[in-house]
């Protein structure tokens, strides 16, 4: 797979939060969230496709926090 593959990310996030099977993006909107979401899957397939598993985890899941912001995991 060529780096050119994987779709970016929204820049603009709230926080950002690292683990060892995958990651999380927090935005401020929905919309950016949504966005993030769709990179997320479609990069988590190209990953999958090259043995990467995400434990329980599921890239491109959104959740909505307490503070009216929109976490996003990725892989």
């Amino acid at each position: 797979m060529r780096n050119g593959d994987y779709k970016p990310y929204p820049e603009n996030t709230v926080r950002e939060r690292s683990g060892c099977k995958v990651g999380w993006r927090t935005y401020a909107t929905r919309e950016e969230a949504e966005v993030c979401s769709e990179a997320a899957k479609h990069n988590a397939k190209l990953d999958a496709a090259l043995g990467y598993d995400f434990g329980y985890q599921a890239p491109g899941s959104i959740s909505t926090n307490s503070d009216g912001t929109f976490t996003v995991c990725i892989p």
